[in-house]
């Protein structure tokens, strides 16, 4: 009788370091590995995108799960992948940070599920981590102190089978050109991003003439693009003029550009330090701009406030926010950071969304009815009076006029430059997928 395959996931994290190395890089060798044993991909590979407020967060908080079908056990898998593992943790190894490979066997179960989606959004202590393991046949393998264990658990955790994803294809760079500058023709991102730009998400941001498609660390990713379904991106990549040779590149599933780490808050009382949060309330300060070019103003909502933090390289997106008054009404979204010395808790704005715009008035002298120039105060209780003519009268109230406040009630986002890998664009309301099914997947590495 044939032994019944049975679903494995495999979570990394904590991998990739200020010097080099990648999580997703990492993934992809392990994978190769476990294709020459036979096994069954059921999913894309999963590029979890875990909280973005973490304080020791390398790059984007990616984390990474594998799901496969197989009929060998959990021992021989981890024969299979922990010496990848091991190898590249060593080649990269940084004291400050913690690399985890955890294996499950068979279903998530509910507080395993529960716990990592809130490592979307909110501090996870790894005992917590830890704990929700217990009795899940497992095994898992850490360097120095292991906090590794939270993103691990996160990306086998959040399986995306029903909440809203979309898909990155990557293509990664050889060894030898590691140390060189990148090499991808602008202007064929230019026009990929003309034909494709619907289905594709910000590979290109015509406001600062910039490609967002390329990193900027010395990882080992040439580039990334990212759309909503996989057929898109493998043409989208085929548009592009490359002048170096990829070592290789491939398909993931992923929670970027969906606003994941985004818990929806019924009051600003409930904000800590490392949250990320929607939080509803009234404009209580006028907005002011500091000499570093950041604009702050506060939130207030049921006896709580909240400072909010518009920086500079959002650029325009700060002219936006001068431009509130109190008495607004407006949801702001973004990740809180602990107070300092000039500010309180401070939610990191990322998007604005504007309820309800107080009407500004002003109040003027009325003209004068003889020679039309503007009459001024007469004294208390005496009216009005003409500088010009000498026309008096007490029958005439001052007039008042509302001024237009330069915005209008609905969403505002920054520029694309500034946008983080989980911040969906507002070009994305409506595209939301909600189901994924597990099955076999035949092509994830692109020719």
């Amino acid at each position: 009788m044939t032994k019944p395959a049975v679903i494995f996931h495999i979570g990394i994290d904590d991998v990739d370091s200020p010097a080099g190395g990648c999580t997703t890089h990492l993934a992809l060798l392990m994978l190769k590995e476990l294709l020459n044993h036979g096994i069954t991909l059921v999913d894309y590979p999963n590029l979890v995108r875990l909280n973005p407020g973490v304080p020791w967060k390398t790059r984007g908080n990616g984390a990474v799960a594998l799901r496969l079908a197989t009929t060998m056990e959990l021992d021989e898998i981890y024969k299979i992948v922990g010496s990848v593992f091991e190898k590249y943790v060593e080649e990269y190894e940084n004291p400050k940070h913690q690399p985890c490979l955890l294996i499950v066997k068979g279903d998530i179960t509910h507080k395993i599920a529960l716990l990592a989606r809130r490592a979307l959004y909110d501090i996870i202590p790894p005992d917590l981590a830890l704990k929700a393991l217990e009795g899940t046949p497992h095994i898992l393998k850490c360097f120095n102190k292991g906090r590794g264990v939270v993103g691990a658990l996160g990306a086998v955790g959040n399986t995306m089978t029903s909440e809203d994803y979309t898909f990155e294809l990557i293509a990664y760079r050889k060894i030898e050109n590691l140390s060189k500058d990148r090499c991808v023709d602008k202007e064929s991102v230019k026009v990929m991003n003309q034909v494709y730009g619907n289905e594709t998400i910000l590979n290109y941001d015509p406001v600062e003439d910039r490609v967002l498609i390329t990193p900027r660390g010395p990882d080992p990713v040439l580039l990334g693009i990212r759309g909503e379904t996989p057929s898109t991106l493998i043409k989208a990549y085929k548009m592009l003029k490359l002048c170096e040779e990829p070592d290789f590149a491939a398909i993931f599933r992923t929670n970027q550009h969906t606003d994941p780490h985004i818990r929806v808050a019924e009051t600003i009382c409930e904000a800590h330090p490392y949250m990320c949060l929607r939080l509803r309330g009234t404009v209580s300060t006028k907005p002011f701009r500091t000499v570093g070019g950041h604009v702050f103003f506060k939130v207030c909502n049921d006896r709580c406030c909240i400072d909010v933090g518009v920086y500079e390289p959002t650029k325009w997106f700060r002219d936006i926010a001068e431009l509130l008054i109190p008495g607004d009404v407006v949801e702001v979204q973004g990740c809180v950071r602990p107070p300092s010395a000039t500010h309180g808790l401070t939610l990191n704005l990322e998007k604005l969304h504007i309820i309800s715009l107080k009407p500004m008035i002003v109040y003027e002298n009325p003209l004068c009815p003889v020679c039309g120039k503007r009459l001024t105060s007469a004294g208390k209780g005496k009216g009005f009076k003409c500088r010009n003519c000498g026309f008096k009268s007490k029958d005439i109230a001052r007039k008042t006029r509302i001024l237009e406040r330069g915005l209008s009630e609905g969403w505002y986002q920054p520029p694309y430059s500034a946008f983080k890998h989980v911040m969906k664009p507002l070009e994305r309301v409506g595209r939301e997928k909600r189901v994924f099914h597990y099955t076999f997947i035949e092509t994830v590495f692109v020719a």
